[in-house]
This record gives structure tokens, sequence and C-alpha cells, in this order.
């Protein structure tokens, strides 16, 4: 089988240089066609920092209804290089703790049964806010467990 035929990988925010420059707005992804959704966001750090992690979920792409989406958990790996572990985080909000220089990862998982589905919500994203000493950051999403598997070549999108 392959990974490809059942998930769907979508970048939507492209390196920023600095969290000030690395907006998240507008940028969803549809859950539509899928029941999971794992967002990844990795940052560069001079140093500890703090900042705002919210999910929000809309009814429309460009996200003009959007309201937050809770979370209760997350996991990370603030260890830079060293270790390919990840910590479970239980908590609802994300501070950021990368020692200097480190390369941290941070992944919320989202499950399509979390969404307003009765209000047609189904696209979501990873709203960043004031993070502070970052010096480059990437956030990319991937879908999986499509309703209905249709191959690689064929997957439901996830950008409209």
């Amino acid at each position: 089988m392959q990974l490809s035929a059942n998930s769907k990988l979508v970048v939507r925010d492209a390196v920023g240089a600095a969290a000030t420059q690395f907006t998240t707005d507008a940028n969803t992804v549809n859950m539509k066609g899928y029941n999971r959704c794992r967002a990844v966001l990795i940052l560069t750090q001079s140093g500890a920092g703090t900042g705002t992690v919210t999910l929000k979920q809309s009814t429309v792409a460009a996200g003009t209804d959007e309201k937050a989406l809770a979370f209760a958990e997350y996991w990370k790996n603030e260890t830079g290089t060293t270790t390919d572990a990840l910590t479970l985080v239980t908590a609802s909000t994300l501070t950021t703790a990368g020692a200097a220089t480190a390369t941290n990862m941070y992944v919320f998982e989202i499950r399509a049964d979390q969404l307003d589905i009765d209000n047609a919500f189904t696209f979501v994203r990873l709203d960043l806010v004031s993070l502070s000493n970052n010096t480059a950051a990437c956030l990319f999403y991937e879908l999986y467990e499509p309703r209905v598997a249709k191959g690689p070549d064929a997957m439901p999108t996830a950008i409209t």
C-alpha cells in the first residue's frame, strides 16, 4: 500500500523568515474528504519564546466566518536534531521553550468529528500570533483517512 494513496500533504504556509512575517490567515485546508488532519509546525528558535497558537475552523476557504476549535493536547519535540521523540503535552495553549538555535516541532491532531459539522464547518487552520524568538517557521498539513479512497492521483482536494 502506498502512503500517498491514504494521505495528502499540503503546504499552505511557505517557510517564513520569522514569525512576524509568517501568516496563516485564510490558508485553510478542507477536511470535507478526510476524517483526520495533522498540522505540523516547525520553528527554528534563537531562544525560548512564547506565543499563541489557536486551531480555527470555518465554512469557507477564506476563513471569513472562523471560530476557535478547542484542543486539549499536542505533541512536541524541542530537542532539535538530537532525538526524534515526541512528548505529549496536555494543554490548550502552546508556549515554545526551545533552546537557542534549536529546531522545534509541534504536532496537532484534528479529527473531523471535532468540527462544528452541524453548521457545515469543514475548513481548518493553525493560527499563529506573536510567536517570539523565531528565526524561521514552516507549517504543513497532512490529511489522512480519506472518506473515499481513490488512489494517489485522485485524492480529494484539500484546498478548496
